[in-house]
């Protein structure tokens, strides 16, 4: 069975949802979990472009997404010390969220990751979010995709 599960979070309430039942999914069957919030690096060009006119926006960009992953996995750790199940929670950087996500898996030795099928853009769509398709198209590590219920229970 599952041992270590990887919650990715990007803190939407879809993404809330996924962690809160991954979460409860460990529980019953005794797994830590680890919450992972990807930053995504600008490429260098896209970076110098904002410089031109705002020379601290790298440093500004930086902390108001750690600010970010501070909520955000601040969420996962509280779920998880809710239902008494192991935590950690890794800040990482990547040029795309879904390779910051499989690298963590892999690296991680995780052997499950539980994924929201949709981020901050909602579930309107009946496709599953593009971070979603991406993740289950390169990870080696098996992918749940959580889908809420229709009458938005977990």
């Amino acid at each position: 069975m599952y041992k270590h599960i990887l919650l990715p979070t990007d803190g939407s309430e879809l993404s809330e949802q996924a962690v809160a039942s991954g979460v409860l999914l460990a529980k019953n069957i005794g797994a830590t979990v680890i919450g992972v919030y990807v930053v995504t690096v600008p490429r260098q060009n896209q970076l110098e472009a904002w410089l031109h006119h705002d020379p601290h926006y790298a440093e500004r960009r930086a902390a108001l997404f750690e600010k970010f992953a501070d909520e955000y996995l601040s969420f996962v750790s509280n779920s998880a010390l809710a239902e008494e199940v192991p935590c950690t929670c890794k800040l990482v950087r990547a040029p795309e969220p879904y390779l910051g996500i499989v690298d963590t898996a892999e690296r991680s030795g995780c052997d499950l990751i539980i994924m929201a099928s949709h981020g901050w853009k909602g579930d309107a769509a009946q496709l599953l979010g593009s971070e979603t398709i991406r993740v289950l198209v390169h990870s080696k590590v098996p992918v749940l995709v959580h889908k809420p219920a229709a009458d938005g229970r977990t």
